[in-house]
């Protein structure tokens, strides 16, 4: 059983509590902007916690604000992350643990699968045969990632989408809730269907 910290005290970290907390000791959160008996920091002083072997998992999931979330991610030594991984998870291969990935119940990740560091998986989500999730990427819920499928780094995929076998999606892009990406999606695009993509304002 490890001592954990968790970044960010918004509801997603609540419902990460929920799950870690079954395995490991959750001693609080670290916020900037909440205040509660159980945020015990900033987000700056996690070198507190780390010089004593406190462990950090991350809850940074929201999709408005994704290059200041990789600029936190960044600021905190990798080595001082954890990955957590629901033993709800059905995962075909072995993954690397010291990535500060995390992955909630009910996903499969299928054979060949590369996750990059501080890739978030919310439920339900499918990640095909061969295909790779770059660097701080989010998969919101109900997800389904085909094979073979290439998506960049920094890049949110909305609730129910649907990325098609072959398809690719480049660094700092939105995918729209419930959208099918079927082709290539350029990076720093808001993609909301193949004839209608954006730019990102929010990378």
């Amino acid at each position: 059983m490890k001592k954990l910290i968790i970044l960010s005290a918004g509801g997603t970290a609540r419902e990460l509590f929920k799950l870690v907390n079954k395995e490991h000791e959750v001693l609080g959160y670290l916020d900037d902007q909440i205040d509660n008996a159980q945020v015990i920091g900033k987000i700056h002083d996690f070198k507190k916690f780390t010089d004593q072997g406190i462990s950090v998992i991350s809850a940074l999931g929201s999709y408005k604000n994704m290059s200041r979330r990789k600029e936190v991610l960044n600021n905190i030594p990798l080595n001082a992350f954890v990955s957590f991984y629901s033993n709800q998870t059905l995962i075909y291969d072995t993954l690397d643990t010291n990535k500060g990935t995390t992955i909630f119940p009910y996903s499969i990740i299928s054979t060949n699968v590369t996750l990059g560091v501080h890739c978030f998986i919310y439920h339900n989500c499918v990640v095909s045969h061969d295909s790779c999730i770059g660097d701080y990427t989010i998969l919101s819920n109900s997800v389904t990632v085909s094979g073979g499928v290439i998506i960049g780094e920094n890049s949110y995929i909305g609730a129910g989408s649907t990325v098609l076998e072959g398809s690719s999606i480049g660094d700092n892009c939105i995918v729209a809730a419930g959208a099918t990406v079927i082709d290539a999606v350029p990076e720093n695009s808001i993609y909301i269907s193949k004839d209608n993509i954006k730019p990102n304002h929010y990378a």
